[in-house]
């Protein structure tokens, strides 16, 4: 199973990107996101089940030791187009989350997957990645109960091994 390194959104944001992920389920039976049991996230980084898991941990905790949380604001919604589309919520550009994953990528000795290497890596927090539904259906959708800007933190580095999500790190950043 690959790994992820993750930063996980703050609970009271968590709260608000649950209720999009709610909105998919009821509205078009879209639950891939709610059935992986995992908290709302960015991924940063994922690794080949094959990756030692030791230096990923020991370069996380050093990260979270001087790290603080991030702010951030998803500030709107996203597709990537494909079969299926993936639909995500879209952080305002942060040049400390930029920053915080070029650091990640130089920290830990693996290449991760081309997607989140720090020239093609596009922070987004997944809403939908596995529904057979059309992209248009999706944003419809997801508009519908979208409220404006979601703000809050990104407050916890984690790396799990999926599916299913197992925590193997984890680690609060400080305000």
């Amino acid at each position: 199973m690959p790994l992820a390194v993750t930063l996980c959104l703050s609970p009271a944001a968590a709260v608000s990107v649950k209720r999009l992920l709610r909105t998919l389920a009821d509205r078009l039976g879209v639950d891939d996101v709610l059935r992986l049991g995992y908290r709302p996230h960015v991924t940063l980084a994922v690794f080949p089940d094959e990756t030692p898991i030791p230096p990923i941990e020991s370069a996380l905790r050093r990260l979270a030791a001087d790290a603080p949380g991030l702010a951030v604001t998803l500030a709107g919604l996203a597709i990537f187009p494909g079969t299926p589309p993936v639909l995500w919520a879209a952080p305002a550009p942060s040049a400390r989350l930029l920053a915080f994953h070029r650091h990640l990528l130089e920290a830990i000795p693996f290449e991760p997957h081309p997607h989140y290497r720090e020239d093609h890596w596009v922070p987004h927090v997944t809403l939908s990645k596995e529904a057979h539904v059309p992209a248009g259906a999706l944003l419809d959708a997801v508009v519908s109960a979208w409220s404006g800007p979601i703000g809050g933190y990104l407050d916890r580095l984690e790396l799990v091994r999926f599916r299913p999500v197992g925590i193997l790190f984890s680690q609060r950043l400080e305000a």
